[in-house]
């Protein structure tokens, strides 16, 4: 007997604990942090780094970034594919143990770099952002398509991806907040990012062992289609999964979004608003304390309107949050930073949770009408989805300050920039992202996966194999 279905058969029929277990979630929730950490700390923290610590043009951050993504897109499906294949034999925890050594390596390579030439410099940070990729992929992608194996139904996934967006929650305040203070405290320099960059590989690292040892028990080959090699009838009954492509659409359109606004957010800070690293500091933790906090609220909406009409809810939410940086300026005091924070977090956490968790419904879709496992590629989709939208994000932050005329500097030096770029700061602060929010949303519309709809699909299967 399975573990997961031993762990079923043990719960009372009513009246008891529900699975997925608290220990269940807590050890699977835990390896999001990792992730978090590893995508905030470069996506915030790297550009600032080219272009206020390496005086280097932002154009070449945003640059060394849409390589390392395009290359990730083909990581992911190949880690996605084969983590399909090996689960078969050893499960897919193979590839977190793998991704959590990388990814440490990689975040001390990119922030503790030694003194180079400018040209040298470029080329070492190129490969250091290939191995963070790498690092990233082996760990998320099969982390991704671990929820459609250890759960069965909506309301389970729900659960077991709340902790996850908690999580993620912890991450991000992690990742921005302890980050911020640790170059502050170490000097705002150099020195600061270097002491930043060894503490944050120290915490991905634990928090993604963290989830390696949390879901040991937890794999199992219940109820599961056979892993086989990728054929062309396999993309083109991928292509006929319209929920799983209009999700795609929705989440690509979010991804940009926040593309732009994670790395934008810390430039605006120091050069709009003038208030720095500790700006960055209250920021982040208001805004992921209430992230943290919104899951308990966000999981009952779901329940009650849906997983599609709560992700819209959060839309609706998220997109005046955004916009209303267009009337912050240096005269904005800490309330200020302090109740956009509150209002964006909320928004984003509900965003977070309905997007991850109807990931997971997607794969028992294709798995009900096509009767093969295919999660590690489903993950792999969603996370190339992921790396494409924050490659088009930094190339929008990157070139868009480059053209922009925004002025580089060295040791974490920060110097008056022009009208020219003070406007362009607040476009990629406001009105871009609130474009791609407006029309993820109008995509998402069109989704119509729900439970219902699963359970026909499960009837139908059940009758077909008794009959």
């Amino acid at each position: 007997m399975s573990t997961l279905a031993a762990d079923r058969r043990s719960q009372p029929a009513s009246g008891g604990k529900s699975y997925p277990s608290l220990s269940l979630c807590l050890g699977f929730g835990v390896g999001t942090s990792g992730v978090s950490i590893m995508l905030n700390t470069v996506s915030v923290y790297f550009p600032a780094l080219m272009a206020t610590v390496l005086g280097l043009d932002p154009a070449i951050a945003g640059t060394l970034l849409v390589i390392s993504k395009i290359y990730d897109a083909f990581a992911d499906v190949i880690i996605g594919a084969s983590s399909d294949k090996l689960r078969a034999r050893f499960g897919r925890r193979p590839f977190l143990l793998a991704g959590a050594i990388i990814s440490f390596a990689s975040l001390l390579m990119i922030f503790m770099a030694p003194p180079m030439s400018e040209p040298v410099l470029i080329g070492y940070m190129a490969v250091a952002l290939v191995i963070y990729s790498t690092g990233y992929s082996l760990f998320n992608v099969p982390y991704l398509a671990l929820p459609a194996e250890i759960t069965r139904g909506t309301r389970e996934r729900l659960k077991l991806i709340s902790f996850r967006t908690a999580f993620i929650g912890i991450g991000q305040l992690t990742a921005l907040a302890l980050s911020a203070w640790l170059i502050e405290t170490g000097g705002g320099g150099a020195s600061g990012y270097r002491l930043m960059g060894g503490i944050m590989a120290v915490l991905a690292l634990l928090t993604m062992l963290g989830s390696w040892i949390g879901t040991r028990r937890a794999i199992f080959d219940e109820h599961k289609g056979a892993p086989h090699r990728l054929t062309r009838e396999d993309f083109r009954t991928l292509l006929e999964n319209r929920p799983l492509f209009i999700l795609l659409g929705a989440k690509l359109c979010q991804y940009v979004a926040f593309g732009v606004l994670m790395p934008i957010t810390l430039l605006f800070l120091l050069n709009v608003m003038s208030v720095g690293y500790t700006g960055m500091i209250h920021l982040s933790i208001v805004q992921n304390a209430t992230v943290f906090a919104s899951m308990w609220a966000w999981t009952r909406i779901g329940r009650r309107i849906g997983k599609r009409n709560a992700y819209l809810l959060a839309q609706a939410i998220m997109i005046p949050a955004v916009m209303t940086w267009y009337w912050a300026d240096a005269s904005t005091g800490y309330p200020g930073i302090w109740w956009r924070g509150v209002m964006f977090g909320f928004a984003s956490g509900g965003a977070l949770l309905m997007s991850t968790s109807m990931l997971p419904d997607t794969i028992e879709f294709d798995r009900l009408k096509n009767g093969v496992e295919r999660g590690g590629v489903f993950a792999s989709l969603y996370s190339v989805n992921e790396k494409l939208g924050f490659a088009i994000g930094a190339a929008v932050l990157g070139f868009g300050l480059s053209a922009a005329g925004y002025i580089s500097t060295h040791d974490g030096d920060i110097v008056t920039q022009t009208a020219q770029t003070v406007s362009a700061l607040y476009a990629i602060k406001t009105t871009v992202p609130a474009a791609m929010l407006v029309l993820g949303a109008t995509l998402l519309c069109f989704y119509n996966l729900d439970e219902n709809r699963l359970e026909e699909l499960r009837a139908q299967k059940t009758a077909k194999a008794d009959g």
